[in-house]
């Protein structure tokens, strides 16, 4: 018991900047979450084929591989801020072309270069990111601590944004008939 309140102590010291880190993931990954519930059944809807939905989601996957390099590599000489910023904006921005357009074209370009995660799982530029920042906000003593709870609370996130999805999709199946 006295390690568990020793280990939720840890949580007590983080600086301003190092709630921020949590937060942000804690959203971000509630959000992966949903979407891993909802994503292909959003593209079947807009009447991708198969084919067409494999293709996207492949293209998003390998998108994020080259963009996630590219910020990462970047993230100490720009700035980690800047980076996580720029990553978030292009999250945002493949997130309205995904919700205003039915062009596959465009899809799979937002797919590509927007940093979205079609798995669930954090596959984008900001664990590398935020991982390096969360460092240099804890001291050495609480680091594993603070480790060890922001990554329970990012797998929290995603169950409970998987959870919400379904629980959602689910209720709206049942009260709503779709708009084809």
């Amino acid at each position: 018991m006295e390690g568990l309140r020793n280990s939720f102590h840890s949580l007590t010291t983080l600086t301003r900047d190092g709630w921020l880190l949590f937060t942000t993931r804690f959203v971000r990954l509630f959000a992966y979450g949903a979407l891993s519930v909802v994503l292909v059944f959003y593209l079947v809807d807009l009447g991708l084929s198969e084919a067409q939905t494999g293709l996207l989601l492949t293209a998003t996957l390998a998108g994020d591989t080259i963009v996630s390099l590219y910020l990462t590599t970047q993230a100490d000489r720009i700035g980690r801020r800047r980076m996580l910023v720029a990553g978030a904006a292009l999250m945002a921005a493949a997130g309205l072309v995904f919700a205003f357009t039915r062009a596959f074209w465009l899809l799979a370009v937002a797919g590509t270069i927007g940093v979205i995660s079609p798995s669930g799982n954090e596959v984008g530029p900001f664990l590398p990111i935020e991982q390096a920042a969360l460092s240099h906000v804890v001291d050495d003593r609480r680091r594993t601590d603070v480790f060890a709870w922001y990554t329970l609370a990012g797998s929290m996130a995603t169950a409970l944004g998987a959870l919400a999805a379904g629980f959602l999709t689910q209720r709206l199946q049942r009260t709503w008939t779709p708009v084809a």
